[in-house]
């Protein structure tokens, strides 16, 4: 099988509502979708989602990278991932969102010429559906509680919160979500987006919360405070979680001791599926268990992030909602709060839709 044209697409996916996190408010995400092209008449999709704060790469950059490197890949045999991946590397240094779009469109065609869901090629179901967080962005207690009474009303079991403030008004915020909660069945996850900046300050503020509701605190420091995540971890009593300080296998196997109790891998943190099952693997041999989180993706995204969750018994979690908070997504990945059908279709197992998608594009290219 051979590539014969690949497609790209810069859009803009409404968002319902503004999501806001401590450095940045988001109004639209912008999104580089792949359409890859084959001999065999299979077409599959993939999709990179930047984050200038996580990866380096924005929207632009990745779209302009794509443009360039769209042409060297006509000709190649999608089925060989792996010499793909080499073959990317040899081409361009880092930017895994640029090449999570190339590796799922990739996996998306092998599932499709089997006849396969993408995570029966990945080793089959570890579970027979995966459930999810909800996240809500920076706001107020008043608006948060608001948030709280819908979700909980929708069906939602785990909410997790986004902080990123002065830590003592943080603080406060979380001791009022979890009182506002105590009655309910609900749980709560925080994540800070290396908000916080001093671990002794961290570590008395934490001590008087003693709330099993409490079920983590994500990636609190910059990326690269590993002295004080240890710290945090020789004496937090809450589980940490590490998201932007390890975005590859090369920043986990870096690491003599992780000071760490989980991990959030992100498909456009490590460039793709392929690098992601290779990053969890490692994970579990370390005695850390992962879960799989999301840069805001369409369904194409999500639909990736999901069939990896699918096939990997070390991935216990997921946050990949966001279809759920557009107003308009090009494809039909399914969610039944709280939970997300991934059924038993070829590939990724989502249908685009070709008028929505041509909708959102901002520009494209074609080789």
């Amino acid at each position: 099988m051979k590539i014969t044209k690949i497609v790209g697409y810069y859009i803009e996916l409404p968002l319902i509502e503004p999501f806001v996190i401590n450095y940045a408010t988001y109004h639209c995400m912008h999104s580089v979708i792949v359409e890859m092209h084959t001999d065999a008449g299979i077409v599959g999709y993939g999709e990179g989602v930047a984050d200038e704060h996580v990866t380096g790469e924005s929207a632009e950059g990745i779209y302009a990278n794509l443009q360039w490197i769209a042409p060297k890949l006509i000709g190649q045999d999608p089925l060989n991932i792996e010499s793909m991946h080499q073959y990317l590397n040899s081409l361009i240094l880092g930017n895994p969102a640029l090449k999570a779009s190339i590796d799922i469109a990739l996996y998306d065609i092998l599932g499709k010429h089997a006849n396969l869901p993408v995570y029966q090629l990945l080793g089959g179901k570890t579970v027979e559906r995966l459930d999810y967080a909800k996240v809500l962005s920076v706001k107020s207690i008043e608006a948060t509680r608001k948030d709280i009474d819908t979700l909980l009303a929708s069906g939602y079991k785990v909410i997790k919160v986004k902080l990123g403030d002065n830590i003592n008004d943080d603080i406060q915020k979380l001791k009022q979500i979890l009182d506002y909660i105590k009655d309910t069945d609900a749980e709560i996850r925080v994540d800070c987006n290396q908000a916080w900046s001093n671990p002794k300050a961290i570590v008395q503020a934490f001590s008087s919360i003693h709330d099993p509701k409490l079920k983590w605190i994500e990636q609190p420091l910059k990326y690269n405070d590993m002295d004080g995540m240890k710290y945090l971890y020789d004496h937090m009593n809450v589980s940490l979680m590490a998201d932007e300080m390890i975005k590859d296998v090369d920043d986990l196997v870096r690491l003599k001791t992780p000071h760490f109790n989980l991990l959030n891998v992100k498909l456009m943190k490590c460039g793709g599926i392929h690098n992601a099952v290779k990053l969890i693997h490692i994970a579990e041999a370390l005695g850390i268990e992962c879960q799989i989180g999301s840069m805001v993706e369409s369904s194409i995204g999500s639909a990736a992030g999901y069939h990896t969750a699918m096939a990997l018994e070390n991935v216990k979690t997921t946050e990949l909602t966001g279809p759920l908070l557009f107003s308009q997504d090009i494809g039909d990945l399914t969610y039944n709060i709280p939970y997300v059908d991934l059924g038993n279709g070829a590939g990724l197992g989502i249908q685009i839709d070709t008028n929505v998608l041509a909708k959102l594009t901002v520009k494209q290219f074609e080789v």
